[in-house]
């Protein structure tokens, strides 16, 4: 099945810690759609990570945070 990639979710919750001491675990929680977001319905999706990949999650969430701060600036970066 092919993921639709006109859709975006809100973020409305999240989790983290650590799976068998070895790798980085986080549970997202989120609505696709604001009428989901609305009416209170939350999909969950688990997420295993290496130490090294969550610590790279972070640092770019931090940066994105950083950039949504300085407002309207183009952004060019493709994942």
């Amino acid at each position: 099945m092919k993921p639709d990639m006109d859709l975006i979710g809100a973020l409305t919750s999240f989790s983290v810690g650590t799976l068998d001491g070895r790798d980085a675990m986080m549970v997202i929680e989120m609505a696709s759609t604001p009428e989901e977001y609305e009416s209170g319905v939350r999909r969950q999706l688990p997420v295993a990570m290496t130490p090294e990949h969550a610590r790279e999650l972070g640092e770019a969430l931090l940066l994105a945070a950083k950039a949504a701060l300085m407002g309207d600036t183009p952004s060019y970066v493709l994942n």
